[in-house]
């Protein structure tokens, strides 16, 4: 069975949260457009984006960053988002999407999934760290999901084997590039180590990563 690239699974959460902004939810026409911006800046390993204002502002169709300011607000306000402001400050303001935990998961088939042999009481859900929301109501099926998913091959104990081989990986500043995602989130390089154990590191996750540790 193919293995699934970081952003494969990401690009399906992507797709999953926009739907729901566009359709199931009460932003104004601005707003969705910002959405839709954010979905195409996305950055498949921080899980965010930070373009800068006046490129959102063009792409708005409005001259004024207060615009882009107000939509930003107005996504937050209904928890569609949520806003960080770079400590570098080469990156004035960075968007996440408030995604659901099931959103990285596959399609399930018509039959359902197999039901695992063991359970992982521990499951770290690396992959599924964009910010996520829980609702009381989707308890039970959360815990469906979760049963229903194979055992993870990632070891948290074996973290700092795996970061030297990622650092390979990066090049001659692969330590840098590491050091550089984990002053943005220390959960970046635990996805890195999920990803990395699954064999579902692509060239344009390394891209991905590589992108975002050089604007810091």
């Amino acid at each position: 069975m193919k293995i699934e690239s970081l952003s494969d699974r990401v690009n399906r959460a992507k797709a999953r949260w926009l739907k729901r902004v566009m359709q199931d939810s009460s932003a104004t026409p601005t707003q969705k457009c910002f959405a839709y911006a954010i979905a195409d800046y996305l950055n498949c390993v921080t899980l965010d984006c930070w373009p800068a204002q006046p490129t959102l502002a063009r792409i708005l169709g409005h001259k004024s960053v207060k615009t882009v300011q107000r939509a930003a607000r107005g996504l937050a306000t209904l928890r569609l988002i949520t806003l960080k402001h770079d400590a570098s400050g080469k990156a004035g303001c960075r968007y996440a999407p408030v995604s659901w935990p099931e959103d990285m998961d596959k399609p399930v088939p018509k039959n359902g999934h197999r039901s695992p042999e063991i359970v992982d009481t521990n499951d770290r859900e690396s992959f599924l760290n964009i910010h996520t929301k829980s609702y009381s109501t989707e308890e039970a099926a959360e815990r469906r999901i979760r049963a229903s998913r194979p055992r993870p091959s990632f070891n948290p104990r074996e973290r700092g084997a795996i970061e030297i081989k990622l650092a390979e990986m990066f090049g001659a500043n692969g330590l840098d590039v590491l050091a550089r995602l984990a002053s943005i989130d220390d959960g970046i390089i635990e996805r890195l180590c999920q990803a990395y154990a699954e064999g579902a590191l692509s060239e344009r996750d390394l891209a991905a990563a590589r992108l975002a540790a050089a604007q810091m």
